[in-house]
């Protein structure tokens, strides 16, 4: 239960670092004046610690399997207690500046968060080896990463409905920076919490050769899919505030868009309980399937008929928020458990940082080009539900080819 506790508080952690940027962009962007807080400032302040969790996740992949995956998470927590510091205490000098040092606090939350995913997954999976519970193990731990994020949208709209109550372009400039400053100071108290953990025992070196060689197939698998999930997933996530003020709300307080943004949280939240039941009745491969498919369908549906729900703000939540119920219950806890499944127990970690560092490119370019992307009049957000609805129809296929040796008895 104690390591159980403590995967799952870091996944509750990283989590609640990433998705508080949501609220913390709409923030940001009431403060800022367009060109201090463009959409290229916006994109690097929002996937930078994305870019640290490729570099954590490869790197604490591979030292997982070399010197103990527990310790490791030690340092892992380090990191985030350090970078949320930094991201709470920012200043430079002038506002471009001191968005400057936020995207250098994120890259080395970043890479704490990364280092996590691989290292508590592969703990979590090696604890439960002689249970049959062993998908719904990690299952679980997993989806503290929905009360995470729940967590963040309510605070941040807790913080905005105490401290921001005027009108759009209205509201103090250090009302607002004490809002932002404080939504990250509170990421630092779960890394606190976690209690110190013992070095494991020192493993076999993975090499990487043997890894390619014997299960190039499989990475590749794992990857791919994983890799055009995370390009959807983290544009629609990272960015919901924008979504929800300029597709199916407009001319929002920002009390109002934190109010949305909570809600669809909350509307989501069920998604992972559903797969943590589901995972082992329903099988790994088609609740992924289930869930690629009705993003596809309801992101198409969010495509074609984009004028329409701008005036059917209720209609447009309730199939934004079923979206990401159907990514939860779905491949976000599908792709996270399959490697564990997959892959032998002297090379889980490594194996899973490759897949996770892997698709974290795929979240970068998603979380770098949204804000680009929909600002493009031949695009916009229609756009984007197009190309959302097309990567969930192409995953469908390409999971079915590379996973059917692999997981066709799920």
């Amino acid at each position: 239960m104690n390591k159980f506790l403590v995967g799952g508080l870091g996944f509750y952690n990283d989590a609640y670092d990433l998705f508080v940027m949501d609220v913390v962009n709409a923030v940001l962007t009431e403060q800022y004046d367009s060109e201090t807080y463009s959409s290229a400032m916006k994109s690097r302040v929002s996937a930078d610690a994305i870019v640290g969790a490729v570099i954590g996740q490869l790197g604490f992949g591979f030292l997982g399997d070399v010197f103990g995956r527990k310790v490791n998470m030690v340092f892992t927590c380090c990191l985030l207690i350090i970078g949320g510091i930094l991201h709470a205490a920012a200043y430079a000098g002038d506002g471009r500046s001191t968005l400057w040092f936020l995207v250098a606090a994120r890259i080395i939350l970043g890479v704490g968060i990364g280092g996590e995913h691989p290292l508590a997954a592969s703990t979590t999976a090696e604890d439960s080896t002689n249970s049959a519970n062993h998908s719904t193990s990690v299952a679980k731990m997993f989806s503290l990463q929905g009360v995470g994020q729940v967590t963040a949208a309510i605070l941040g709209n807790l913080l905005v409905q105490v401290l921001v109550d005027g009108k759009p372009g209205e509201n103090s400039d250090s009302h607002l920076e004490i809002a932002w400053r404080m939504l990250f100071a509170i990421g630092v108290i779960p890394a606190l919490f976690r209690g110190q953990i013992a070095q494991a025992t020192t493993q076999q070196k993975a090499r990487l050769d043997f890894i390619l060689r014997n299960y190039g197939v499989s990475l590749l698998g794992t990857a791919g899919t994983w890799f055009l999930f995370d390009i959807v997933y983290y544009s629609q996530n990272l960015f919901s505030a924008s979504i929800l003020k300029v597709v199916g709300l407009s001319n929002l307080s920002l009390q109002q868009v934190t109010n949305e943004v909570a809600f669809v949280s909350l509307m989501t939240l069920p998604g992972y309980f559903v797969a943590v039941y589901a995972i082992n009745h329903l099988g790994r491969k088609k609740m992924q399937l289930q869930g690629f498919f009705f993003m596809a369908i309801l992101c198409l549906i969010m495509a074609i008929f984009s004028d329409d729900l701008k005036n059917q703000s209720i209609l447009f939540i309730i199939l934004y928020g079923l979206t990401l119920f159907f990514s939860n219950f779905g491949p976000n806890m599908s792709t996270f458990v399959l490697p564990t499944d997959m892959f032998s127990t002297p090379i889980h970690s490594t194996c899973h940082s490759i897949s996770a560092a892997t698709v974290k490119a795929g979240a970068a370019i998603g979380s770098f080009g949204f804000s680009i992307w929909v600002e493009n009049e031949s695009y916009g957000y229609s756009g984007a539900f197009y190309t959302f609805a097309a990567i969930s129809a192409i995953s469908i296929p390409l999971m079915c080819f590379f996973h059917s040796d692999i997981i066709c008895y799920v």
